[in-house]
Formats: structure tokens, sequence, C-alpha cells
């Protein structure tokens, strides 16, 4: 059966430009649908249903590897997930327990269009953690935010070598980075479930590859 066309004409382009489909078997429209259909949140089995309805005949570990597939090759090709950094930014961490190990999430957020600008997990929060995310932010969009607003956490001297002024936030401008926050751990709690033995680099290209969908597709 033929597949629909699909206006993904944003999530197309990229898929090109990173060269995902050097080697790669399965027909661009298919694994188009199902990158988008798994960040809508369809679960894997679910997405390889739909390809089968479609005929095309894939294995949801064929699928979760397109996935990684797509974060690593944005990684690669040092692709951002949003088009320009704000003036100010919003930073939160939260903890993340998974298969009896903790670790960091870590997340900055546009306060005005709630895009992610970056977000990646650590094996632990401390200043050198909070010191390479921030380093991460600055390197995608080339310089570091002027300001980041942040709770009311110690993050010890991490901002100021980096020339940043840090702000602790009123609790209505919090709530639009904790409700991203609360998201992304629901949806790392569902691709956790998938498949067991995760590391930290698995986990950051899943959530590569979310942000950038989430807001160039469907946001």
């Amino acid at each position: 059966m033929e597949l629909m066309q699909l206006n993904l004409p944003e999530l197309a382009e990229v898929l090109e430009e990173i060269e995902f489909f050097e080697r790669e078997r399965t027909d661009r429209q298919s694994v188009e649908l199902a990158i988008l259909l798994y960040n809508h949140g369809v679960s894997l089995r679910k997405v390889r249903r739909v390809l089968g309805w479609l005929g095309v005949e894939r294995s949801h570990v064929a699928i979760w590897k397109w996935i990684q597939k797509f974060g690593q090759k944005l990684t690669e090709a040092g692709r951002r997930p949003a088009a320009d950094l704000p003036a100010v930014v919003l930073m939160d961490e939260t903890a993340i327990t998974q298969q009896g190990e903790e670790f960091t999430l870590f997340a900055a957020v546009d306060p005005e269009t709630r895009h992610l600008l970056h977000v990646s997990v650590a094996p632990s929060r401390n200043s050198l953690t909070t010191r390479r995310f921030l380093a991460e932010l600055a390197e995608l969009y080339g310089r570091a935010p002027p300001i980041v607003v942040t709770d009311g956490a110690t993050y010890g001297p991490v901002f100021t070598p980096l020339g940043v002024t840090r702000i602790i936030g009123r609790h209505s401008v919090r709530n639009r980075i904790e409700r991203w926050i609360q998201e992304l751990k629901r949806r790392i709690d569902t691709f956790y479930a998938s498949f067991t033995g995760h590391e930290v680099e698995t986990t950051n290209n899943w959530l590569k590859q979310f942000a950038w969908t989430w807001n160039v597709c469907l946001s």
C-alpha cells in the first residue's frame, strides 16, 4: 500500500541534511511517519502496527534504532533544537530514577515560545554537571544566555564564569518549565519501559530527537 503524502517538510529536510537515509532500506515516508507518531506518544509496538497496516513490516526494535539514529545524527551534525537562543532562558533540573539508578535531568526552555532549547541527562547533579550543561547550551547556540532564571537551588559558582546572570524566578514563571519537566519525565518513563539497559548516551540521543521534533513538528 502506498503511504499518503505527509506534510512534514521540516522533518524531511533535516533527515536529508543529516544523511539519515544513507544505507537505510526503508522508504523515507515510513520513517518520517514512525518518528512523528512515536514523538506524539504512540508506543513503538503501536507504531509498528500502523506501519504494518500500510504494508511496511518492521519490528519495534528497528523503529527504536531509527529514533536512536535520528538523535545521534542530529548531534553529529550540530543541529540545535531551536532557531536561536533568547536573552532570557528558564533552566531547571530534577532527579529521575530508572531501573534502580538515579540520574539528573537538565532542561533549558524559551519562556516565550516554550520551546526546548537544550535537554540532557547526567549521572548526578553537582557544579561540574551544571557547568557542563550550560557550556553545552552555549556551544549549541554560539553564545551563553545573558540571563538564566532558576529556582532557589544551590548551584555553586557556575554562572558568573560564563558571563551569565542568574535570577531566581517567581512561581508563575517557574511553572512554565516545571510543566515541561513533568512532561519530559513522563516521556522518559515510557522510553525506559520500552527497553532495559539504557546508558546516559542512549537517553541523550532520545532527548535530542524529541526536543527537535517537538519544537519543529509538534508544538
